[in-house]
């Protein structure tokens, strides 16, 4: 072991005098949460799964740019959002469904959002002219001519290239204002935080709501929105019928398709000051998945953070609900403030992106964070600190940026960067193995790669197929040891075997990634096992 820890300091000793890479890895302490990165280049029509060392693990070509996300179901295939249309590949990238949204009246933007049952939410827009504002109260004052916000459509796929509309949510059905009394909307704003005020000032004459995100909980069957130019995070019931969704009554909540919480700038329904907005021009709220340290509450990429200061700032926000309803204290939606926010600077590079962006909590507690002007991702630990940066070498016509080129901003930007755990169920059954880095060089990869073989020294003395089939383990020569145990991602314990002796070890387990430990009396060696 000595000799390993020796070999591994003069590894991170060389790179320390070696000039940091300018594009792919920048950064890896080794304390990155494991698991595996996807995003989708701007600027091309790629879609990217890497690992922690930056090396490209599966690629995706589809057929148009991205607007603007991707995401991998839970069978291994992969759902991304063209200009005009929604495309799903296998792993292989072998097309499997593709429907054209804008041919069809669903024109897409920014962000979709698979769900458990197969169905997609799709988020869009409906435009109004000067006699549809009339209609809905909107003051003319205000200087709108032409108005948009935003539509959540429920598509469900259809053979190869087909969907059925099945559901749909409109913030226009769920107005209130106070400038003419002739409309049925008409009421007092303040009375009804469930509804959106239709002549609030936010300064936005044409794009109202900007929505750029859309997350669902199946557990509360509730949908989240961003929604940027009303500086909120807004919940809404998915449960509901297509009928209740455009009314104020029926579902889960009893309150229809109305606004069951929201969060951010209580300005928006007269239920607080400037001073009590806490988000300016946010991205990406979302769901902290279950299991995870902060379960149930939400993450968001904040702008314009405090918004009078040019950083951003990234956080966490734990709402409070009784008996299923979320709670308010003096008219404004709780909580307070934010149970946790970070700020500050990445790589000597101060934090502050104007728009796009996302976050996401990690299953350590850690969070992974991008910011799109320069197509990066990084990661903050539990204390704070940045442990892990990848930057996008892909560009413009799959232009692939090398080492110390200028890269200039907006040229290899991502919308968002997702981490997939190890034990992610779309992985059981697939190739994870590296296949090199997208650049031409990276030494921070290789110093990477280096130091998790020598801490997995087995990797280099014992060899074995893998994925496991047949619930056997076949290694390549006899094994003498006096334990070997096999664990779940999550630290337990699923079998061990003392004393062994042998080239084959049955395993006991269902389908699905695990990590093997074999003491051989002096050192323990693990590596990963895939489980078919």
């Amino acid at each position: 072991m000595k000799a390993t820890i020796l070999v591994i300091f003069f590894l991170i000793s060389l790179n320390s005098f070696s000039q940091q890479p300018t594009i792919g890895l920048r950064l890896s302490s080794g304390e990155a949460s494991e698991g595996y990165t996807l995003f989708t280049p701007e600027k091309n029509n790629s879609v990217y799964l890497i690992d922690n060392c930056g090396e490209v693990v599966n690629t995706w070509e589809f057929t148009e740019l991205p607007a603007l996300t991707c995401y991998l179901l839970e069978n291994g295939n992969l759902l991304r959002a063209g200009k005009d249309s929604l495309e799903i590949r296998d792993w292989d990238n072998q097309l499997i469904w593709s429907y054209s949204t804008t041919l069809n009246g669903f024109p897409q933007h920014h962000d979709i959002e698979p769900l458990p049952n197969g169905n997609i939410l799709v988020l869009s827009k409906e435009t109004f002219d000067a006699t549809g504002l009339i209609a809905i109260g909107r003051d003319p004052n205000l200087g709108a001519i032409t108005f948009v916000t935003d539509v959540i459509y429920e598509l469900q796929p259809i053979n190869s290239n087909e969907a059925q509309l099945v559901w749909q949510w409109k913030f226009s059905e769920h107005f209130v204002q106070e400038f003419d009394n002739t409309k049925s909307n008409y009421d007092v704003v303040a009375d009804h935080p469930e509804l959106l005020d239709i002549n609030f000032n936010n300064a936005e004459v044409s794009d109202y709501t900007h929505a750029n995100a859309i997350d669902y909980d199946p557990q509360l069957d509730q949908i989240l929105i961003t929604a940027r130019h009303l500086s909120e995070l807004l919940i809404i019931d998915h449960s509901t019928t297509l009928s209740e969704a455009s009314g104020h009554t029926g579902g889960n909540s009893g309150m229809g398709g109305d606004f069951i919480y929201r969060w951010g700038n209580p300005q928006v329904y007269q239920g607080g000051s400037p001073s009590d907005q806490k988000l300016h021009l946010p991205h990406d709220g979302k769901w902290v998945n279950q299991g995870f340290p902060n379960a149930g509450k939400l993450t968001v990429f904040n702008n314009q953070g405090d918004g009078v200061s040019t950083n951003s700032s990234v956080h966490v926000i734990a709402p409070e609900i009784v008996a299923n309803v979320y709670q308010m204290n003096s008219n404004k939606y709780l909580p307070e403030d934010y149970q946790w926010s970070w700020t500050g600077s990445v790589l000597g590079q101060t934090f502050s992106e104007s728009k796009k962006c996302g976050m996401m909590e990690l299953e350590n507690g850690n969070h992974l964070v991008c910011t799109t002007s320069n197509g990066s991702i990084f990661e903050i630990d539990q204390n704070d600190q940045v442990i892990w940066v990848y930057r996008n070498p892909s560009g413009p016509n799959n232009t692939i940026y090398q080492q110390n080129e200028v890269v200039p901003n907006n040229t290899n930007t991502i919308f968002r960067g997702e981490r997939y755990p190890t034990n992610f169920i779309g992985f059981v059954g697939k190739d994870l193995s590296p296949q090199g880095t997208i650049e031409d060089n990276n030494t921070e990869t290789t110093n990477c790669a280096n130091t998790a073989d020598l801490e997995n020294l087995n990797q280099l003395r014992v060899s074995f197929e893998n994925p496991v089939s047949n619930q056997f383990i076949k290694f390549s020569n006899s094994l003498y040891c006096s334990e070997i145990s096999l664990f779940n991602l999550s630290g337990q314990l699923v079998q061990t075997t003392t004393n062994f002796e042998g080239k084959s070890l049955k395993v006991n387990c269902e389908p699905g990634v695990y990590v093997l430990y074999i003491n051989n009396g002096q050192e323990v060696f693990s590596t990963k096992v895939i489980v078919e």
